[in-house]
């Protein structure tokens, strides 16, 4: 079978690349030109592997229409993402553009059935409170000039429109991943930070974590199983933000962050911080200023939906994860080997 995965080169697709592979799968990957280091040390997630590359971007709509020929399934693992702050409505302008190009190819191409990766934070808060979240909860948010969060929904509402005019759509909505080839780095960045003695304090909160190869498993059996137009969440371990730094830092052989930051005072700091580099320094901020908003959406999930329906259990323990994590970071020259 032919199938065609979108971010092949990034975190999860390539653990998802990976584990087609393995199935003995023909995988397509999409992939932009390098023109830049930070895109050379993405593409080398995938060095050695036996996968048919094809140049292309979400932005053009021809390239997606020719890398969607003749495959039987798509993964979508490059949804949108604004990585600095912007106005609300151009991340969502972009976001749903670029979504619009990937559904169309998709729709075009008659593929059998599309996966798309969406986020934790489209999924709201229980009712009730003490209650696990599951996919039935509703987006909801407090924070609508956040072009994180709005992009990340109006992109599943899009994605769950489609599925409901005909198109074989399925979402899934991975909590935190850790594990080999995070390139960027995206959730391994605590992992960095912490190993690099430059995470004194954290914001404390609730937490799911998995091994991205799990979520990479997740993510076929979606594919073979899911029901179109459902959303499942593939995750493994709750716990705290607290509970999973300290395993952290267990695993690098160091100190944990000391003190808990209240959330109450990091949005603002944060916030502030943000407007100051960019209206001084006239540069985005290091760490955009609605990250903290992001992190209040943040919370224990039961994912037993992806267990019933799937049949998906996640193998992994978190600190096999974590170390596997720290061997590729040292590896490829993040941390000192």
């Amino acid at each position: 079978m032919k199938v065609l995965v979108l971010g092949g080169t990034g975190f999860l697709g390539a653990n998802l690349v990976r584990a087609l592979l393995a199935r003995g799968e023909h995988v397509r990957v999409l992939a932009r030109p390098i023109q830049s280091s930070k895109q050379a040390k993405g593409h080398a997630t995938l060095h050695g592997l036996d996968v048919e590359r094809v140049p292309g971007d979400l932005n053009e709509p021809g390239s997606l229409a020719a890398a969607c020929e003749g495959v039987t399934r798509v993964y979508h693992a490059a949804g949108y993402y604004p990585p600095y702050t912007v106005p609300v409505d151009t991340a969502v302008r972009q976001a749903l553009q670029e979504t619009r190009h990937v559904l169309e190819a998709v729709r075009a191409a008659k593929v059998e059935r599309m996966v798309f990766v969406s986020a934790l934070t489209t999924i709201g808060h229980p009712a009730q409170a003490g209650r696990l979240a599951t996919e039935d909860c509703p987006f909801s948010t407090r924070y609508h000039d956040n072009p994180y969060l709005m992009a990340k929904a109006e992109m599943e509402r899009e994605v769950r429109q489609a599925a409901g005019s005909g198109l074989p759509a399925v979402i899934v909505c991975p909590t935190a991943c850790y594990g080999p080839y995070d390139s960027k780095p995206t959730s391994g960045t605590v992992i960095l930070m912490i190993a690099r003695r430059l995470m004194p304090g954290y914001i404390d909160g609730p937490v799911n974590a998995i091994d991205a190869r799990d979520v990479a498993e997740g993510m076929v059996l979606a594919a073979e199983r899911g029901r179109v137009g459902e959303r499942y969440l593939l995750g493994n371990w709750n716990t705290t933000q607290q509970e999973l730094n300290r395993l952290i830092a267990k695993e690098l052989g160091v100190l944990a962050p000391l003190f808990p930051i209240p959330p109450w005072l990091a949005r603002p700091a944060f916030k502030t911080f943000d407007w100051g580099v960019r209206t001084i320094l006239r540069r985005p901020a290091p760490v955009p200023g609605f990250f903290v908003e992001m992190l209040a959406h943040m919370q224990q999930y039961d994912c037993s939906k992806a267990t019933r329906e799937l049949g998906f259990t996640a193998k992994r323990p978190i600190d096999q994860a974590i170390r596997d994590a720290i061997v590729w970071f040292r590896a490829n020259g993040y941390l000192p080997a």
